[in-house]
């Protein structure tokens, strides 16, 4: 991929253990934009917190702080965060205006569960989970369908990653 200037918001959502926070490093890093991760914002801001919805709420604030300062300064960057709830991608929205582009990544409760375990447990970053809530997170995820779907199941990373070079391009 490559460098991308524009004043731009590149989104990644989708369920826990989809891949999001993988493909959303790795495109940051291709295009030379800062990457604003969820579990990152929240363990910076709460170090020591539980993972509650309180607490989410405190890092999405804080992400999109920061994602509105960096297009204010004409910059972009990339977001990763589960996006599951209508206020927090309407807050979203309130920023980014046409300047996103949303990416979804969908993956099957099983294959969510595997990678979940492939983490290690407890994951450091979502103490939160298990096999149980994260299938069934899974299950009840809700896609929007305005973007790029990404079957992070059936696709490699290197397939996924360049669907999503010509999604952007």
């Amino acid at each position: 991929m490559t460098p991308h200037t524009d004043r731009m918001l590149v989104v990644f959502a989708g369920p826990p253990c989809s891949g999001k926070t993988t493909l959303a490093a790795e495109a940051a890093r291709r295009r030379n934009l800062p990457h604003l991760s969820m579990d990152v914002t929240r363990q910076r801001l709460l170090p020591r917190a539980a993972h509650t919805r309180a607490d989410r709420e405190v890092a999405y604030r804080g992400m999109h702080f920061a994602a509105e300062l960096l297009l204010a300064a004409g910059a972009g960057a990339v977001l990763d965060a589960p996006y599951d709830h209508v206020e927090d991608r309407d807050e979203l929205a309130r920023i980014a205006g046409t300047c996103s582009r949303l990416i979804e990544c969908r993956v099957s409760p099983e294959t969510a569960v595997a990678r979940l375990h492939m983490r290690g447990w407890p994951d450091p970053t979502r103490p939160d989970l298990t096999d149980e809530k994260v299938a069934r997170l899974v299950r009840q995820y809700s896609y929007r369908g305005t973007g790029l779907l990404l079957d992070t199941e059936l696709l490699s990373p290197d397939e996924c990653l360049a669907r999503i070079e010509a999604y952007l391009a």
